[in-house]
């Protein structure tokens, strides 16, 4: 059972997302599954409004999941 814990935790600290934003469900705690689906990512630059930014996204489907760009003077 530690072992369940420790793989869990080590999900969560993995993923670029914030323990809140992988609640995917919105039901108030996060799955193994959910977890599970936020730490296996890679990362892609993409031009957003003119700027680069980089984007998030799950291995799994390709979907994104966060967007992160440089904040403009």
């Amino acid at each position: 059972m530690l072992a369940y814990w420790a793989v869990f935790a080590w999900m969560v600290f993995r993923s670029p997302l914030s323990y809140e934003a992988i609640d995917f469900d919105h039901d108030g705690s996060v799955s193994f599954d959910e977890a599970d689906y936020a730490s296996s990512f890679g990362m892609r630059t993409i031009y957003r409004d003119g700027s680069q930014c980089v984007e998030y996204f799950a291995e799994k489907d390709g979907a994104a999941l966060k967007l992160v760009c440089p904040d403009k003077p």
